[in-house]
């Protein structure tokens, strides 16, 4: 009779409760949440999993909290390592020569500006000797500058004195030791003549007031005067013109001879390229000799050349590359680049076969503006570091990326979700000994947790750490049922 009333109490208290569940007031609670009741019946025998001390402590169960964060779908799509193209050179020369010494081997560490190889080239010598004359027809241009340049400054300094009548002597002790060319001739002759007309015009001037001397004779002495001021006025005006002509021919020279010196500047720089460089030495055995340098700091990859081979302008000679930084380059789909460019991407996530269970960033660099006709896909590349090595240029790679946008959920570690029969369920611990499987139902997951839509609420604890040995366990129990 006892066990009668037992029972039914049992069943009122169920029921009771069940009507509070199924009636009462669950404003406060999230859809996931109301998605599980508070279990009161005492769980399904055949979803207990029971471990015995010896048995527990080698599963070493762990237990984590079911919680809320913020999630967003990630994609996991295939992707390549490849070199960082600005870090990696095939070393090539525009001009034709002969390998006379190589410096360097495949497989060598080099650093930036250390040599790579000696060669010789006849069109880098004609380049040179162009450029040597070059410098030497500016030198002689800027000397013929200078000279002209001095000549007129000080001729106009002679003109200036001349105009205050100083005596010949005056003006030759001056300019003593001041280029004037052959205008100190010329022009201090001219003057000297018109000097001596004056003074000859001033005596005929007193004698003739006396009547001392004929008017024939006063004429012709005007007239010289007129004629020596005259010409000494055309001397200076010839003088001047002449160097000043002098001084802009020689500037346009100059001028002239410099701008050849730029162009045969350039045709050597062009000849050598942006990683060779010319042999100080101007001695005639070493004019076409060159050394070519390592543009940067990495791996001698390849050598395409060996000592007394020929080459021709463009040939590639070696290979450098740094690999410290590589690229990863990912084919983003139609369908994923809409959801991609809303997340505005900085960073990806890279996994590699050759490296499991180890995960890296890399930083986006660029994305393609056009869709590829043959994949229908969008070029993603990302910078990964490569300080030690560890990547290779043409390994696979995966990188996930987010796709979706954020939002608020229930999570669990990835790892206490376990598959059968294509359902999902995790453990939840109900004591030390105790785990009981749970079916749930799952949303977004990612390596590091699985969104629940169904089946769990916040706060509950499910194995995290052990949940495979639970599941083995579970089966094996259902296989020794009769």
């Amino acid at each position: 009779m006892r066990n009668v009333v037992a029972s039914a109490l049992t069943v009122v208290a169920i029921a009771a409760a069940w009507a509070v569940w199924r009636f009462g007031d669950h404003s406060q609670r999230s859809d996931v949440e109301t998605a599980m009741p508070r279990a009161v019946a005492e769980p399904r025998e055949e979803l207990i999993v029971r471990l015995t001390p010896a048995k527990l402590e080698a599963a070493k169960i762990h237990v984590a909290p079911v919680e809320r964060r913020e999630v967003q779908e990630m994609h996991r799509v295939p992707a390549k390592i490849g070199y960082n193209t600005s870090r990696r050179l095939e070393i090539k020369l525009p001009a034709s020569g002969v390998v006379k010494q190589v410096k360097a081997l495949p497989g060598q560490l080099i650093e930036q500006g250390q040599p790579l190889a000696i060669l010789t080239s006849v069109q880098v010598g004609l380049a040179r000797d162009a450029v040597i004359k070059s410098e030497a027809d500016v030198h002689l241009a800027t000397h013929e500058f200078q000279w002209a340049s001095q000549i007129a400054k000080n001729l106009g300094e002679l003109l200036t004195m001349l105009d205050s009548d100083p005596d010949v002597p005056d003006v030759e002790s001056r300019f003593k030791d001041k280029l004037l060319g052959d205008h100190r001739d010329k022009v201090v002759s001219a003057y000297s003549k018109l000097l001596l007309a004056q003074r000859a015009w001033k005596g005929t001037e007193a004698m003739a007031s006396r009547g001392a001397i004929s008017e024939r004779l006063v004429q012709e002495r005007e007239s010289g005067r007129e004629v020596a001021a005259a010409y000494f006025k055309s001397v200076c005006e010839q003088a001047r013109f002449d160097a000043h002509h002098l001084e802009v021919r020689t500037r346009a020279d100059l001028e002239h001879a410099e701008r050849v010196l730029a162009v045969n500047h350039q045709q050597l720089t062009l000849l050598l390229g942006p990683f060779a460089e010319i042999a100080e030495s101007t001695e005639d055995d070493q004019l076409c000799q060159l050394v070519l340098r390592s543009p940067l700091t990495g791996v001698v990859e390849d050598r395409f050349v060996s000592d007394g081979v020929q080459f021709v302008a463009s040939q590639s000679l070696f290979a450098v590359a740094n690999t410290d930084t590589l690229w990863v380059s990912a084919q983003i789909y139609e369908r994923e680049w809409s959801a991609l460019m809303l997340n505005d991407v900085k960073e990806l996530m890279v996994e590699t076969p050759a490296l499991p269970g180890k995960r890296f960033t890399a930083r986006v660099q660029f994305t393609g503006v056009s869709i590829s006709p043959e994949t229908h896909a969008v070029p993603l590349v990302a910078e990964l570091a490569n300080p030690e090595g560890q990547f290779k240029p043409g390994m696979f790679a995966w990188v996930t990326m987010p796709v979706g946008t954020r939002h608020e959920a229930l999570v669990v570690p990835a790892e206490a979700v376990m598959q059968q029969d294509e359902r999902s369920f995790v453990f939840v611990e109900l004591d030390g000994q105790t785990f009981q499987r749970l079916d749930v139902t799952l949303g977004i997951t990612t390596p590091d947790f699985c969104e629940v839509t169904r089946g769990l609420r916040a706060g509950q604890e499910v194995v995290d750490h052990g949940a495979f040995t639970l599941k083995s366990e579970l089966v094996l129990e259902g296989e020794d049922e009769p």
